[in-house]
């Protein structure tokens, strides 16, 4: 049959049966199962030692990491800080002493900023010792209770409105946790009108 000559839909069937099955020579998909067994051999053989290879690679790589401290740390000299309560824009805060609603938005982020530092949310932390560092060696850590106390006037205790009402406000100014750092000194941020 030359290629110019049609061949009928029942010949193209005929040839695609023979194809997936041949039941003269066994060849499924023109392939002996001798060979279907040894290319499926080969991919067994190929991906079990790509999977070795990435195994024994994550565990080398997870044999040079601490579990106490992470491998790299900023190398920024000042921590990173937050402030509480957000402001709308940098650093800037505007409100009126006489109109409540200016300024009870910036109560409400106070508040659930303040809110994990309740005495019921702390009652599983540690008491630290006032003064002197806390350190620790693991493998199991323990964090310290934050007493509001502390805040005085911020604390949220003896003014609801957080000193906004009277026309001193309460911004609190929280530093990230530093590895390694011991502070040395009393600190105070003093705020100038």
């Amino acid at each position: 049959m030359t290629k110019t000559e049609k061949k009928s839909f029942h010949q193209s069937l005929a040839e695609w049966k023979l194809f997936i099955y041949n039941p003269s020579s066994g060849e499924f998909l023109g392939r002996t199962s001798k060979s279907l067994g040894l290319i499926l051999l080969f991919y067994l053989v190929f991906y079990g030692f790509l999977a070795a290879l990435f195994t024994f690679t994550m565990w080398a790589m997870l044999q040079t990491l601490n579990d106490e401290v992470p491998k790299y740390r900023d190398q920024i000299p000042s921590p990173g800080l937050m402030v509480f309560p957000k402001p709308q824009t940098a650093l800037e805060y505007t409100f009126s002493m006489s109109e409540p609603q200016t300024y009870k938005k910036l109560v409400e982020d106070l508040e659930s900023f303040l809110k994990p530092y309740s005495v019921e949310e702390q009652k599983n932390l540690t008491s630290c010792p006032d003064g002197a560092p806390f350190i620790q060696h693991g493998p199991d850590y323990r964090a310290c209770q934050f007493p509001v106390s502390l805040l005085e006037e911020c604390s949220g205790v003896t003014d609801a409105n957080f000193g906004y009402s009277k026309g001193q406000p309460c911004i609190l100014v929280k530093m990230n946790r530093i590895i390694d750092l011991i502070p040395d000194g009393y600190p105070q941020i003093s705020c100038l009108p």
